[in-house]
């Protein structure tokens, strides 16, 4: 782990640069002291003398998709075109081999820097993912459809319903995962709450509860994880297969931003990341006022 100083200096140098998505200051400073579960990060730091000048991060999954290492690389505007890039990937690789990765993931953005190194030495981009915003406005909110009704709360899921909600979050694994599945039980996903929690997060979810079984089969989450309170993250949304086609992804979406807003006044864009090829989400998205930013793409690279 960094000392302080390299810690500081390494936030800034993310800040900096502008094909990055760079985190709060302080989930920056707790990424060590509340990693995510069965995950290890480690971290290589370029210096031009005692000046942290880049950086490479990479997470090693401990439990599913052990084969991976997945990586984030930064380098400083000032100091691109020096060879400093390649040096910190030839750090990833190695750790790739020395922990018994075959498969480095990197997402970067398209265009960026980073995309046209990649491309440079003949890498194929994979999975697209689409940012975009939306300006938070006064908007009508739908009432879910008749035989369903909305479940909302702050923060960890309550206990009365983690069960319904950790077969949600297992279903959307299969579908955004780049990987392969991954297995959530409550207890897996209270623990990614605690490491959220611990890195200053705070979060609002609608879920749509099926009246006729009272079990939960769709939810939303919108949460607050940079140093701006203007500024919301869109996070998971997932309706049950046998419950698609009800509106229910616009429904539990549209009264979650009116159910955030209640709590945060400051809040003024929300930023939603969606695959290229989901296109269901994105024109729920669209309706909503959501408009695309930008590109990131995904690179699978053999260690």
């Amino acid at each position: 782990m960094p000392d302080s100083k390299a810690m500081g200096q390494w936030f800034d140098l993310m800040v900096a640069a502008p094909d990055f998505l760079a985190p709060s200051r302080r989930e920056h400073e707790a990424r060590f002291e509340h990693p995510w579960p069965a995950t290890v990060e480690e971290v290589s730091l370029a210096r031009d003398g005692d000046q942290v000048v880049g950086g490479a991060s990479y997470l090693l999954p401990q439990a599913e998709n052990q084969h991976m290492l997945q990586a984030e690389l930064v380098v400083h505007p000032k100091y691109r075109r020096r060879g400093i890039g390649t040096g910190l990937m030839n750090d990833v690789v190695a750790a790739a081999r020395r922990h018994g990765r075959s498969l480095i993931e990197v997402e970067v953005a398209r265009p960026g820097d980073g995309y046209d190194y990649l491309k440079h030495r003949g890498h194929r981009p994979g999975m697209t993912s689409i940012r975009s915003r939306l300006e938070v406005t006064d908007a009508e909110v739908p009432s879910p459809a008749d035989g369903y009704s909305l479940v909302q709360w702050r923060d960890a899921v309550p206990s009365e319903i983690i069960g319904d909600v950790a077969a949600l979050q297992g279903r959307l694994s299969l579908a955004t995962s780049t990987g392969g599945p991954q297995v959530f039980d409550p207890d897996r996903v209270w623990a990614q709450e605690a490491t959220q929690l611990g890195r200053g997060h705070r979060w609002y979810s609608t879920a749509a509860r099926h009246d006729a079984t009272g079990r939960i089969v769709a939810r939303t989450k919108l949460a607050f994880e940079s140093d701006d309170d203007a500024q919301a993250r869109q996070r998971i949304t997932i309706v049950e297969p046998a419950h698609r086609g009800h509106g229910l992804g616009l429904a539990v979406k549209a009264a979650n931003h009116a159910y955030a807003r209640s709590f945060e006044p400051r809040m003024r864009y929300i930023e939603a990341w969606n695959a290229e090829n989901n296109t269901h989400m994105r024109a729920v998205n669209a309706k909503l006022g959501f408009k695309p930013v930008d590109e990131w793409c995904v690179f699978q690279l053999p260690a």
